[in-house]
């Protein structure tokens, strides 16, 4: 088995044993029973959430893409619905490289650009996650000392992205084309020209969240989703009969998040599960009911971008530029 394997056969191993340990712990009757008492009419604002979840993500997207002329909306939200579409079905995250391959085709803009903006729109919803963790740290002093430990990972982690971030984009154009034609007197002429354009459109994409516009627009969209996602975790509970608190739903989210990072089968089945079942337990509500609760929570999220992403595969623009003429 070829290294480039390992990440997918390790996701699906992990995914597994949470699928084996959730049959050993819960009865499969009780898990419909409690779902065949769901109130459907608590539900349906729900649909409404999630897809204003979708449009907020790809709004604040395009904040990061600073690009003339701008990123048109519908190549936004259709590339990031795409993207969430792949990722249900395929391993190893394959979607986020699909959503930076697909705004890049439809903007006829440089992937290595959009590329950079991913990652640095994943470095801050790191730091964003760390700073919600630090306030329920504060909230929750009796939580468990795996959440305190997952809170230094995160904090070493964020610190680290965010720096490295700050570096590039304030000193990189300073040392990394000399890096850049040190390493190109080994390459092929053609390759170490197109390794420069890479490395130009890498720092432009890092750019855009460095704008004070940019930056302030990205932050407010990143507490409204936040606000829309604690909303819907919160009416679906309801809806099964959990009684779980506002402040309580944000514990669960951010626990979620955390899982998030961990290897798994497309769609995240099982260890979403099994991780949603950790984050209700720190607040005192397991059984049947809690198992109910996250598996109509993961099933409405997965229907909703399946949905979407299908949608915007369907109706998505042929590019009049191929893709090898786009660095």
């Amino acid at each position: 088995m070829s290294r480039r394997h390992l990440p997918t056969v390790l996701g699906l191993l992990i995914s597994a044993s949470a699928l084996f340990w959730l049959a050993q712990q819960f009865n499969f009757a009780e898990l419909t029973s409690a779902l065949s008492q769901v109130d459907i009419s608590v539900l349906a604002p729900v649909p409404v959430l999630i897809f204003m979840s979708f449009i907020t993500r790809a709004q604040r997207w395009r904040l990061l893409v600073d690009h003339q002329p701008p990123v048109r909306f519908w190549q936004s939200f259709s590339a990031l619905m795409v993207g969430y579409l792949l990722n249900n079905i395929l391993p190893a995250r394959a979607g986020d490289v699909a959503r930076a391959l697909e705004l890049g085709r439809s903007e006829r803009m440089s992937r290595t650009k959009v590329f950079a903006t991913l990652v640095t729109e994943r470095t801050v919803d790191l730091v964003t996650t760390l700073t919600l963790l630090a306030a329920v740290l504060i909230s929750y002093p009796a939580l468990p000392e795996w959440i305190k430990k997952a809170g230094i990972l995160l904090s070493l982690l964020s610190i680290s992205a965010m720096s490295l971030l700050v570096l590039v984009h304030t000193t990189g154009r300073r040392w990394l084309p000399p890096l850049v034609a040190m390493l190109a007197r080994w390459l092929p002429v053609a390759v170490g020209t197109k390794l420069d354009h890479m490395v130009i459109s890498a720092l432009q994409g890092i750019a855009g969240m460095f704008r004070p516009s940019h930056a302030v627009g990205f932050l407010l969209l990143t507490g409204l989703i936040w606000t829309i996602e604690v909303v819907i975790v919160y009416i679906v509970a309801t809806s099964v009969g959990l009684p779980l608190a506002l402040g309580n739903a944000l514990l669960v989210l951010l626990v979620l998040a955390m899982g998030s990072m961990v290897p798994s089968s497309p769609g995240q089945v099982g260890t979403y599960e099994f991780v949603g079942l950790a984050g209700l337990a720190l607040v005192a509500l397991q059984g049947p009911l809690a198992l109910a609760f996250i598996v109509l929570l993961h099933l409405l999220t997965l229907v909703g971008s399946t949905m979407i992403g299908v949608m915007c595969m369907l109706l998505r623009e042929r590019s009049p530029l191929p893709l090898k003429d786009m660095p």
